[in-house]
């Protein structure tokens, strides 16, 4: 079992722990993770638990903890395979972590890990531009032409229902062709990945927000998919690929104990 190097003594601290890695794993030093502590390993046979220690003033959930979790994850996801655990796994004590965490679940979570090997989460988001997205609305919807045609000169308080009215209108109208978005973007990359998990639209502009599980060695043909299908969507919809990340929306339940 490893710990921090800077002798630091902290006085009843807990441990936040970020993911789980072969025991063997090229793991990256000089980390920081929340509340700035060194971030460390705690071996249990094969397997170990990314950690760090700090001393809890409050709930996590600020920006500054969530970015610090995910920059530890990201690094160790560029380094190694990494089984990532979600934001706000805290164990009480680094003996815990191996007692608690690691031991009940050690066969599975080397299975897990040798499973993960070679494969990357990638995220495929489309944005929709706007002006695109709105006349094609237009076109299609021969009701929301009506009440832009009746709202566009009253003055507000007079149309105050038809205005209602049209921002529904143009809401419904949105889902469903996010909707054919989304299938058509799953149909043309799920043939290159391993699985596929769709997630939900961050805001009305967003066409698309799929999670893909890909082979390192079919990466290249899932990219250049993506890149013909951005170019496919030029001047409607702005496709942005991330990855490779750590399999957060891939990760199995671990089994039920007995």
């Amino acid at each position: 079992m490893t710990g921090p190097e800077d002798g630091t003594d902290i006085a009843n601290p807990v441990c936040y722990v970020y993911g789980v890695v072969l025991a063997e794993a090229d793991f990256p030093g000089g980390l920081k993770g929340t509340g700035g502590g060194e971030v460390f390993l705690v071996e249990e046979g094969d397997v170990a638990a990314a950690v760090s220690e700090f001393l809890p003033s409050g709930p996590l959930g600020t920006r500054d903890d969530l970015l610090a979790h995910e920059g530890v994850v990201a690094a160790i996801a560029e380094r190694t395979t990494v089984l990532p655990l979600r934001f706000g796994a805290v164990v009480t004590t680094v003996e815990a972590v191996a007692e608690e965490l690691l031991a009940p679940h050690h066969d599975w979570f080397v299975s897990v890990l040798e499973d993960l090997k070679g494969r990357h989460e990638f995220v495929v988001t489309g944005t929709y531009v706007e002006e695109t997205v709105l006349r094609e609305v237009l076109e299609e919807q021969p009701e929301i032409r009506r009440l832009q045609r009746t709202t566009r000169d009253l003055p507000e308080a007079a149309a105050y229902y038809d205005r209602i009215r049209l921002g529904e209108l143009i809401v419904q109208a949105l889902e469903a062709k996010r909707e054919v978005d989304t299938e058509t973007l799953v149909e043309a990359l799920s043939p290159h990945a391993l699985a596929v998990a769709p997630r939900e639209p961050k805001d009305e502009d967003t066409a698309a927000d799929v999670a893909f599980f890909v082979d390192d060695e079919v990466r290249p043909r899932f990219e250049q998919e993506v890149d013909e299908l951005g170019e496919r969507w030029d001047g409607r919809i702005r496709l942005r690929l991330l990855g490779p990340l750590a399999p957060y929306d891939f990760v199995p339940q671990p089994p039920e104990e007995a």
